[in-house]
This record gives C-alpha cells, structure tokens and sequence, in this order.
C-alpha cells in the first residue's frame, strides 16, 4: 500500500515534468494514464456543463427504484452514490452523509451535469466507463486538488448485448472498503436485470393486475402498459366506439398519474362506472388497469350526466346542450375554429397579431397588467425576425422628466436614438407609459415626431401597465404614434404557458442546477390566479431553487400561501371557455381528438383545460 505523501509527489511530477519520474511505482497505469489526459486537456476549473434530463430513460427510471430499494432496506449509509450514464452524465444522486454532499455541491455534482475527464478529473466513474470493469480512486489519486479528501469506487453497467450504458459510483470520506466496492458491483447488476426485464415486467404485472381484479357477470378491465393495450374477454366484446372511449380514458390516467374513479357514458348510450387502478413495479408506476362496471338504470344515468354539465360554472338545471350550439362545426369552416381558437388560447392570437404588426412595420401599443411579459414578448418576436437588429429599451417608469431629469437631455436615451440613425432594423421600446406626466409625455411626443420624418424610422413599441387605454392619462396624446393596440392577457388566462415559462425562468435564475418539475407542480401552479402575474412566479421559483438545489420540484417544494382549499371562481373568460368546450364535446359526440380539431387548439390544450374546469364527461 502506497503512502498518500508518495501518490501525492508522483500526480505533482506529472504535473510539472509530464511524467511520473522515480514515482511509476506509486499508482496503478490506469490512474497514471488519467492524469497524463488531464494535463493534456490543460488546467481543471470547477465548471460542469449541464447536459439536462432524458426524457423516459430507463436507466434514470430504474436506477432510482433499486437505489431507493437498497436505501430503504440498509438505511443511511456515509456515502454518496451516483448513477452515471454512458456519456458521464449524472442521472440519479443519493446523499447519505451531508459531508461528501457540501463537497459535490459546490461543481455541483447534480442530476442532468457532466462529470467527464476533461471536467472532473480523475475518478472512479470515467475509470469504469473507460475500461468497462469495477475500479477505484482513491483519496490523492483524484487529479483534481478539491477531491483528494475523497475516496471512489465504481461498477459499470452493462446492455444484453455487454456494451456500457452507465456506472455506478459509490462515494466517501473514508477509505474503501471491500463490501463498498461489493455493494457497487451488486447495485450495477440488479439495475442490469432490471432495464433488460423492464417491458416484460411491467407488461406482466398489468396482466397479472387485470386477471386478479375481473369478477363477477357484470365487470370488465382494459389495462395499459407502455404501447400495451390488454383487454379481457368481455371488453373484448365492446362496441369499436365504447372500445376506443375507454382505451383512451385508461391511457389518459396512466400518462397524467390520476387514478380516480368516475361515471361514463358511453357513446353506445351504456352508462358506466370505471375505477382506475396503478400497476407499480419497484415503486415505479408501469401501468393502469380501468375496471368497468355497468349500471342497472341507464337512462336515468344518462339524465344525470347530462344534469351535471356545467355544474362547476354555476348551479343550473337540467339543459338542452345541442340547442343554441355555438358556430363550432364544419358550417363554421375555419371563421368559427379561429374565433374558439382566440377564445381558448388567447396568447396564440396575441403573437400572431404582434408579430404581424412588426414584419410590417406597424408601431403597437401593449397593454396589460403589470408584470405579464409585454417588453419580454415585443424583444423576442422582434429578435426572431431581426437577430441582428438593435433594440433600445426605454423604462419610462425610472425618468422624472416633467422635473427636469438630466438623463432625458442631450445625451440618454431618447436623444442618442435620434443621434444614431443604424442600417440594421430598429426598435424602440417604451416600457410603463402610464408613469409620464404631462410635461414627459410632451417631451417623448417630440422626439417620436422627429423620428417619424426619418427614412429609417426605428419601429415603436409602447407599453401600458393597464388593461385599457385611458384617454383621461397624459400618455394619451401618445397614441398618434401607434397603429393599433394589442393585450396581452394576465397570467391566470395562460395556463398553457406555466410549463415553459417555469422552465425558461429556472434557466435564468438557477442556470447550474439540475432542477425538474414534476406533473403535480405544473398542475398546482396551473390552477393558481398569479395576481402578480410573471414576476410572482419568479419569486415562487427564487424560493424553491434557495431551498432545492437540485432534483425533481414537487408540491411540498412549493410555498404553502400557493395551496387552496377549496378551488377559486372562475372568470368570465374561462366560463366562456368552458361553455365553449361543452359544446363542442356534445357536437362530436365527446370525441376528445375531433373537438380539439373543430376548437383550433392542441389536444395537450383541451385536456388540460378539461381538467382544470371539472367537465365530466360527455357522450
């Protein structure tokens, strides 16, 4: 066994003499041969490069479940272990000493991050990954200074077909141990049976599900695993338009996690009573079996269905839904999906009409509450037709004009637009018009004058913290210089819009940290009213990262002031989008794929707005 002092002077050799010198002896090639790369590759810094998530990787998926398993049965352990992918990636961490964490933490060493040679430096997992066999690193073995207090050891994990797709990393403030390197190789071989015995297991244990849970004259089960679709004899025997109801329905519990019983109605007119059960393997959910159980009084049931439409809007009685039927179907031709389309996603026809306004030139006032993204949505759709244009903001808001503020002289900002005529397209954007005074908005009317008399006048965006104009406001005067107004609509109207700004903010605010958002996240924040619009949902987010480094963010991640207890009033823009919705649903007779088609919007779109507003189903 070599001395730490003896490793130590041979990795400061390699460094200074770019061999090993009198110290070859001192550590295993393998390691030799890694520090030898390192210098090659030239000085190490602490900068990972973040690599993301691979959605439905099998190896995340079932490296969680038999390191959770192992967990549960063994306890806490003082170690870190990693599951990294064939690339170094870090696909699943586990923490069991907050000692090697704060160390990992500070690159950091976290899900979706590359941990590769040329960035980390010696270690046990780019070892294994290299020579396709167990290997360790240990305490100065590490190339890297920070990870000499540090000991590695690693099993690669292997495909059918013997390749390496991943390894297993197990981590610690003391030296290896023979059952740590053991544990390794034991952990490596149980997600190595798992990934391959994955399909057919979860195929499996839905079939197994489904055949436990038929009984009796009247019940029927439709499970689905995967691309799977089982039915037993009697769903078998269904009509194709019943059939087709209940895979979708099964599907739709499975993909969205929601196994709750409801009431159907068939489009064969056959009322139905459908409970929803989750097939689990290893703690993981692979899959939903439906068990159906038909009525006795079906058209009583059916009446009850009908009664219950609308009940979420406002407490009515039973109605006619085909009568007054809103102009939805193919006599609506296209006039009638882009008016449902307008309704029910209203920033799709925002963009749309501002990005027209500027591919031609059109000065656009925005208006808006505070805090919705207008400046946001004019710089992105004007980069998106002009990358090499040249933007100048203007935050009206900060500038004291009627007292004389210096920076609205010869120098800042408006005044320098006027001063630097450009080639490249322009734009001048105005942002929180309603804090002028009078003597300001003279002031800015003056120079929007002057640049209109240029050939090359910059195109104007104005914004308005406000969802109206006010003509009784000093900005007022300003609307000679704009073509048309466009609303941007408050957060509340945008549900479809939480994921991707959630994940364009956590790109912004935490750009290192490893962090995902689960479906019950994304389903809460969907159903909250943001009065406080994007920037709201900035703090949200700035309060999770301080407290989530990284992982996946779930409902208890969240600020306990964003649950409610009971479910908030809907507006009258989403109650004619309810209604809207219903009605198109009964003229397709609830077919979920054609009433998307006739609404203009995406079936992603309808579904969620489905749920959000409580329409049960609809025959």
């Amino acid at each position: 066994m070599h001395s730490d002092a003896a490793i130590t002077a041979a990795r400061l050799s390699v460094v200074e003499n770019g061999d090993l010198g009198r110290w070859v002896e001192q550590v295993s090639p393998e390691v030799a041969n890694s520090w030898l790369r390192c210098v090659d590759n030239g000085q190490l810094g602490k900068q990972l490069s973040f690599i993301g998530d691979v959605p439905g990787d099998p190896l995340t998926r079932v490296a969680r479940a038999v390191v959770t398993r192992w967990s549960d049965t063994a306890g806490p352990v003082p170690a870190t272990i990693l599951v990294l992918d064939a690339r170094a990636v870090v696909r699943y961490r586990h923490d069991g000493t907050s000692a090697v964490a704060a160390v990992l933490d500070t690159w950091p060493v976290a899900e979706g991050f590359s941990i590769t040679e040329r960035e980390f430096g010696t270690s046990a997992g780019t070892l294994a990954l290299g020579l396709g066999r167990p290997a360790m690193v240990s305490g100065p073995e590490h190339f890297h200074p920070d990870l000499v207090g540090l000991h590695e050891c690693a099993a690669p994990v292997n495909d059918d077909s013997g390749a390496v797709i991943g390894v297993v990393v197990l981590i610690s403030d003391q030296p290896v141990a023979e059952f740590a390197a053991a544990l390794t190789r034991t952990l490596a071989a149980q997600i190595e049976v798992d990934i391959m015995a994955g399909p057919s297991t979860a195929l499996s244990a839905t079939s197994a599900h489904l055949a436990a849970r038929v009984h009796g004259c009247g019940t029927f089960a439709i499970g689905a695993a995967g691309d799977h679709t089982i039915f037993d004899p009697r769903a078998s025997a269904l009509d194709g338009s019943d059939s087709a109801v209940l895979i979708e329905s099964v599907r739709a519990a499975l993909v969205d996690c929601r196994f709750q019983p409801a009431s159907l109605t068939l489009p064969s007119g056959s009322p139905v009573e459908v409970e929803f059960e989750s097939v689990e393997v290893a703690g993981d959910v692979v899959g939903c079996v439906l068990v159906g159980t038909w009525t006795k009084t079906p058209a009583a049931q059916y009446s009850s269905a009908l009664a219950r439409q609308g009940a979420h809007v406002a407490p009515v009685g039973p109605r006619d839904y085909t009568a007054g039927m809103p102009f939805v179907g193919a006599a609506g031709g296209e006039l009638g999906r882009s008016r449902n389309k307008a309704l029910l996603t209203p920033m799709t026809s925002t963009r749309s009409e501002l990005s027209l306004g500027i591919s031609e030139r059109s000065n656009r006032l925005l208006t808006g509450e505070k805090g919705v993204g207008k400046r946001t949505l004019a710089v992105a759709e004007f980069r998106a037709q002009h990358p090499d244009g040249v933007i100048h903001p203007v935050d009206c808001s900060v500038l004291d004009i009627g007292r004389g503020d210096s920076r609205w002289g010869d120098t800042q900002p408006l005044a320098s637009v006027v001063r630097s005529p450009s080639a490249a397209p322009q734009l001048l954007l105005l942002g929180s018009l309603n804090s002028l005074d009078a003597v300001g908005a003279r002031q800015v009317d003056a120079v929007l004058r002057k640049l209109a008399t240029r050939e090359s006048s910059p195109l104007v965006i104005g914004c308005v913290d406000a969802t109206t104009v006010d003509r009784t406001r000093p900005y007022a005067m300003l609307s000679r210089h704009f073509h048309g107004v466009t609303r941007i609509p408050s957060l509340r109207y945008r549900p479809d819009d939480i994921a991707d700004l959630c994940r364009s903010i956590l790109r912004t605010i935490s750009p290192r940290h490893s962090l995902r958002l689960s479906l019950s996240v994304i389903r809460v924040l969907e159903g909250y009213s943001w009065p406080g619009n994007i920037d709201e949902l900035v703090d949200v987010l700035g309060y999770v990262v301080a407290h989530k480094p990284f992982g996946e963010i779930t409902v208890r991640d969240l600020p306990a002031t964003y649950f409610r207890s009971a479910p908030r009033k809907l507006t009258p823009l989403e109650v004619a989008q309810c209604e809207t919705i219903i009605h198109a649903l009964y003229e397709v007779n609830g077919n979920r794929y054609k009433a998307a088609a006739l609404l203009g919007i995406g079936r992603s779109s309808l579904y969620r707005k489905i749920d959000s507003f409580g329409i049960s189903y609809i025959g």
